[in-house]
């Protein structure tokens, strides 16, 4: 046994002299190796950082321009002009006291038109100071007070179903209150998904119904009447209330559907408000497709003050009322499309139904993120009943279908606070007469905001 174990030990040890011999060797060559490598590393990682600054450099005013683009982007998404900041009131809780203010300044004019238009031009302003402040665990007061002058080209034009200028709503050059209102949530079902909302005050009632993400502001997007909201949709007065419930959970990030009811006096004189009030009724969709936003909003409305029957003037307590759709979608990154329609009643009005649709093109393609081109259409129908009163109402016979209207806009951010936007308009049977000549509109509008 002994003999046998000497001669495991001895095998062993010749098994290991080859690699105790060879073991410093290894280490050697794998230092050597480690070396080598550091040294690609080294340079590998020179070189990226070389290739980043050439990047860089190549690529600075278009970096540049993302971020002048981000800074703006949400500098809007803060406080624009009053539009944006009452969205802001209306969609959450504001952290503290804000204030802000927008001018806008309206150049138009008339050109070649030969029975009677001539070539005039004229101008009008407006101005707007806000506030936002919180209420209450959940709530906001927002006030807004505005100005304006001037009556643009409007008196100038033959009768038109929509006005070129939907920003002409003053033309005294004093200080007007003109909202002034207060916004809750209520935590039903709980504190974090609060579902049930509260507006009350003196309000404008387009800032709650028929909105429009690339078409509801004469400041800042489409001018025309018949573009910032639906021409067959009579709104009522600016004192009422409005209960706004979101059906959806807020985990929910796919669909978000609200449904909201607002009631507010016809007529603006702030006397027996409730006795013949304008009511409205909405539901809003919000669904996105492939990270694309979409908003589907449906109504129905019925304005309860005095209206008087087109063919029968003793017939003058009537009531006018109607529905209506407004939808944008993202198709792109850059692009949106809108449309909207409506009807109402024909007997009271001069026109039944209205259809408008466009988009807007935002301008990273040729390196203007900023910058937005807008062009729209839109076809008024002229209803049965106007047709045989128009001669005895205006003046004129009303022969056409419709009157047709398509805007076209540029909107150029000189920097973050003042846009510069030259528009064209162009008017097709001019309050449902074709007998009068296309109108065409150009012009420019300028808005500085702090």
């Amino acid at each position: 046994m002994g003999v046998n174990f000497f001669c495991r030990i001895k095998a062993v040890f010749s098994a290991l002299i080859p690699l105790i011999i060879c073991f410093p060797l290894l280490v050697f060559g794998a230092e050597d190796e480690l070396k080598k490598l550091e040294q690609k590393l080294e340079t590998i990682e020179k070189r990226t950082e070389d290739l980043e600054k050439e990047i860089r450099q190549e690529h600075k005013p278009l970096l540049k321009e993302i971020s002048e683009h981000v800074t703006t982007m949400e500098k809007e998404l803060d406080t624009v002009d009053y539009r944006t900041a009452r969205i802001k009131a209306l969609g959450e809780k504001v952290e503290a006291f804000s204030i802000g203010g927008d001018l806008s300044l309206f150049l138009q004019g008339i050109g070649n038109n030969s029975r009677g238009y001539g070539e005039k031009a004229d101008a009008s302003y407006s101005g707007d100071l806000f506030l936002i402040t919180p209420v209450g665990p959940y709530g906001n007061v927002y006030f807004r007070g505005a100005v304006g002058e001037g009556e643009g080209i409007a008196p100038l034009l033959p009768p038109t179903f929509s006005g070129p200028n939907a920003d002409l709503g003053f033309n005294e050059a004093k200080f007007e209150l003109v909202e002034a209102w207060y916004w809750t949530e209520f935590a039903i079902p709980d504190k974090r998904d609060k579902r049930l909302e509260l507006t009350i005050g003196k309000i404008d009632p387009a800032g709650l119904f028929d909105a429009n993400a690339v078409a509801n502001s004469e400041t800042s997007q489409f001018i025309a009447d018949t573009f910032v909201n639906n021409l067959a949709l009579e709104f009522g007065g600016n004192a009422g209330v409005s209960i706004g419930y979101r059906f959806t959970s807020i985990y929910d990030k796919g669909l978000k559907v609200v449904g909201r009811i607002g009631m507010f006096e016809g007529d603006s004189d702030f006397k027996d408000v409730l006795d013949r009030p304008f009511i409205i009724a909405e539901l809003d969709t919000w669904m996105p497709f492939y990270g694309l936003n979409g908003n589907y909003r449906i109504y129905g409305w019925v304005n309860n003050n005095k209206h008087t029957d087109l063919l029968d003037s003793s017939k003058d307590n009537l009531s006018n009322q109607g529905f209506g759709i407004s939808l944008d979608q993202q198709v792109s990154n850059d692009i949106t499309l809108f449309a909207r329609y409506g009807m109402q009643d024909e007997d009271v009005s001069k026109f039944d139904k209205a259809f408008t649709a466009g988009g807007q093109l935002i301008g990273n393609g040729w390196r203007r993120a900023n910058d937005v081109i807008g062009i729209a259409y839109g076809a008024s129908h002229v209803s049965s009943k106007y047709k045989e009163a128009s001669l005895g109402l205006d003046g004129y016979a009303a022969n056409a279908d419709y009157e047709q209207y398509l805007e076209a806009y540029y909107k150029y951010w000189a920097n973050n606070n003042l846009s510069i936007s030259p528009d064209i308009q162009y008017v097709i049977n001019p309050g449902g007469d074709n007998a009068k000549d296309s109108i065409f509109i150009y012009g420019v509008r300028m808005q500085a905001t702090f």
